[in-house]
């Protein structure tokens, strides 16, 4: 794939679009920077740098924003991630350190270079190379830019389809067309420290869609152990964990699926000291959770080997407070349907999240947990 050099000129008009005043924006920055502050140039004809960054020798500054969060993380992280089938992806949490996601707001009307379809790109004398080739040709992609940016003046920026977010919009705005100007960090919103422990269940939840998760490190001792059957509590149990982590941060709530590192060989290793030191297991109990049976046909609960089982009775046995929270519409455990060793859930106090529930129904649910067990707040 090669890129031959610009025209001397523009054969005619550009596509434009205009971000309105009030337009949000999501970018990935350096912690000790603003969020508004343009990027000095470091890529070069040899490599670094974004598609359409300034270069040392464009004579302006870019900033590199998107229309969304999960666009703004992939553009910055997953660019080069390459698909293999059955593998899932993974973002080292290395590579997060020092970076914040913050969200701006246009303060004026910015008017930028639409490169979205082949008539846009046709109309600057490119195809769709131009904003799909992969990084190694992004020497040549910034070349174009700065191209663009010179021969369009009242262009103040170029907005252009995410390859790594497909059909999201992501842009980059020239510093020295006042876009700058425009643009500043939206107060109300305050930035999230995409290294900090209370972001990596927000951040592993954005992930997921994407065939990608972190590596997230496994909580010590941790106060709460969220228990579920996959396909059964997934939703609940994300939420519950979520609410969990923005009271007491990352390290004190423990869920599988985000917790148990990449790589990890044996389960047993990881999730039984958790289960153990934990002070309240909260079994997440979905419409199929007693009923799920295995390929054979059999009842998972009555398998001493299954994981939710062995959970739930691995916590009582270690005086750990263990919480059935019953989802939906359903009835409450039955001692009846229940193998012998777990019919003490039946009697056990519930807590109820209705049918639709939301973040407002998570959070009273866990009011009402902090309330009655006030040892575990």
């Amino acid at each position: 794939m090669t890129f031959e050099a610009p025209p001397a000129a523009l054969a005619g008009p550009v596509s434009q679009t205009v971000l309105p005043a009030g337009t949000v924006l999501l970018r990935v920055h350096p912690t000790n920077s603003p969020a508004e502050q343009f990027d000095f140039p470091k890529a070069s004809v040899f490599g670094g740098g974004g598609r359409f960054d300034a270069t040392p020798d464009s004579g302006f500054r870019t900033l590199c924003a998107s229309m969304a969060p999960e666009t703004a993380i992939a553009e910055r992280f997953l660019k080069e991630f390459a698909a293999t089938p059955g593998v899932r992806r993974v973002l080292l949490r290395n590579s997060l350190l020092g970076n914040a996601l913050s969200t701006l707001r246009t303060t004026g009307d910015l008017a930028l270079i639409r490169l979205t379809s082949a008539q846009d790109l046709a109309a600057v004398h490119q195809d769709s190379m131009l904003i799909t080739s992969r990084p190694d040709t992004f020497p040549a992609t910034r070349e174009w830019a700065a191209w663009l940016h010179d021969q369009v003046p009242w262009a103040q920026g170029i907005l252009w389809q995410s390859v790594a977010d497909m059909p999201r919009h992501t842009v980059v705005l020239f510093d020295d067309r006042d876009a700058g100007v425009a643009l500043r960090q939206d107060g109300d919103i305050p930035p999230r420290r995409l290294d900090a422990p209370e972001q990596a269940s927000w951040l592993a939840d954005l992930l997921e869609p994407y065939g990608v998760r972190t590596d997230t490190p496994v909580p010590a001792n941790p106060r709460f152990f969220v228990n579920y059957r996959t396909g059964d509590g997934d939703v609940a149990s994300r939420m519950l964990h979520n609410e969990l982590s923005r009271r007491f941060g990352e390290r004190q709530v423990f869920r599988a699926g985000v917790s148990i590192p990449v790589g990890t060989a044996n389960f047993e290793d990881v999730l039984l000291p958790a289960v153990r030191g934990c002070k309240a297991l909260l079994a997440v109990v979905g419409r199929s959770w007693e009923w799920t049976k295995d390929r054979a046909g059999n009842l998972l609960l009555d398998d001493v080997q299954d994981w939710v089982r062995r959970e739930v009775l691995e916590a009582r046995g270690r005086g750990a407070l263990v919480v059935p929270i019953i989802v939906g519409t359903r009835m409450r455990l039955r001692a009846d349907d229940l193998p012998e060793a777990l019919r003490f859930l039946s009697n056990s106090q519930f807590l109820h999240l209705p049918h639709g529930f939301g973040e407002n129904e998570v959070a009273s649910l866990v009011d009402r947990l902090l309330k009655d067990n006030p040892d575990l707040g």
